[in-house]
């Protein structure tokens, strides 16, 4: 347990130690402008006083506004502090107005770079744009220091700062892009919950615990809702059930399995950032089963049950207590998508009619009506497809 824990802490400060180090070597463009106490003055090499070091990158960074969390690809302008250096005694604004041109520049290919990240261009593409701005950048860059004389020929210097202050102004920094949901969802649920029987039925069994996993399809705000529950309940009086020349007795205060297949139709009348609110009605066969043996076989075992095919209607509560927007297309031929964890709470009622229902073996049997009323509690994960405007 010691060696786990110190496997973690190192780890963690391992995280820590990188964020730290980023923000301490590298300084990015919104942060303001060049001064003479980003660069290093201990570096320099035998016959170069000065270097400006930068570079493009792209890093998938994350904000959070409540319950709701944007991950985007973003493009970085970086300028490497650990290996930007200028000698003490050549140092002049002129030297460092260049220095601030050339990060400019390299800003002004950054944005162009984000607007294509922000129309989806991923992975190998994203890189290979990232080499081309870089190559543009380092052609473009050369060209400035040699026509301003590295810094030294003021005209020229000048027509340089007004060409890209005129690139940065007329092309602004890309914002995140205009999103929308697509009408197309789906999801997966698990959870567990209970059903009370209430009529005839609840003189025979008692209220069944069950686990639920289901599926959530939808279109808009119709739901398709696909439910299979499983559990067992207890026997409150002796029961004859049959299939074909095999009988059995289910004895009191046994156990049956109590299983469950529900296909419904729902319509979401209430959705806001937290809550949702849907009723449905669909279709669910349900009903009790237990194995029997066989008593001409060697130790071989059916299955004997009472079952039923009848309707079902219920209303479903969503409570949303994460949301997140990946503006990173998936590997789902790169769909951008809004993921909603929620915890659904459902109530419902069940229909129920057993018939042929026998409590003893001369019993000619007779129609068992009753209803299941009950609720469940999931956990809900559920995703739509994005669209970008």
């Amino acid at each position: 347990m010691k060696r786990l824990l110190t496997f973690f802490l190192i780890c963690f400060s391992f995280v820590e130690y990188t964020r730290a180090e980023d923000i301490i070597n590298y300084k990015y463009w919104d942060e303001g402008k060049l001064t003479w106490d980003d660069f290093q003055d201990t570096l320099s090499l035998k016959g170069v006083p000065s270097a400006f070091n930068a570079f493009l990158r792209i890093e998938k960074t994350e904000k959070r506004d409540g319950n709701t969390r944007t991950i985007r690809p973003e493009a970085q302008a970086c300028f490497d502090k650990r290996h930007s250096f200028a000698d003490r005694q050549i140092q002049n604004e002129n030297l460092l107005r260049l220095f601030q041109l050339k990060y400019d520049l390299l800003e002004m290919y950054r944005r162009r770079l984000q607007t294509e990240l922000n129309l989806g261009v991923v992975g190998i593409a994203a890189d290979n744009r990232t080499r081309q701005y870089m190559d543009l950048y380092t052609e473009q860059s050369k060209k400035a220091e040699q026509e301003t004389e590295n810094g030294q020929n003021e005209i020229k210097l000048q027509e340089w700062e007004f060409y890209v202050t005129k690139e940065l102004i007329e092309n602004p920094a890309p914002s995140i892009p205009r999103i929308s949901p697509r009408r197309f969802g789906y999801g997966f649920y698990l959870g567990t919950g209970a059903s009370f029987p209430v009529g005839s039925i609840a003189d025979y069994w008692d209220p069944a615990w069950q686990i639920n996993v289901g599926f959530d399809l939808a279109y808009a705000n119709t739901h398709l809702l696909c439910d299979f529950s499983a559990g067992t309940a207890r026997t409150r009086q002796e029961i004859t059930v049959s299939n074909g020349q095999i009988t059995d007795t289910w004895l009191r205060n046994g156990h049956n399995t109590y299983t469950s297949i529900s296909l419904g139709i729902g319509q979401q009348l209430i959705s806001t950032k937290y809550f949702a609110l849907m009723p449905y009605v669909g279709c669910i066969w349900s009903g009790y089963s237990d194995q029997a043996k066989i008593q001409e076989g060697r130790n071989e075992r059916t299955t004997l049950s009472y079952t039923n095919f009848n309707w079902t209607a219920g209303i479903c509560f969503d409570y949303r207590f994460s949301t997140t927007i990946s503006l990173v297309p998936s590997f789902w031929r790169g769909h951008r998508e809004i993921f909603t964890a929620s915890i659904r709470t459902k109530l419902f009622i069940n229909r129920e009619q057993f018939h042929n229902f026998k409590i003893a073996p001369d019993d000619n049997g007779s129609i068992l009506r009753g209803c299941k009323l009950g609720f469940s509690v999931a956990c809900l994960g559920f995703s739509r497809l994005l669209q970008i405007k």
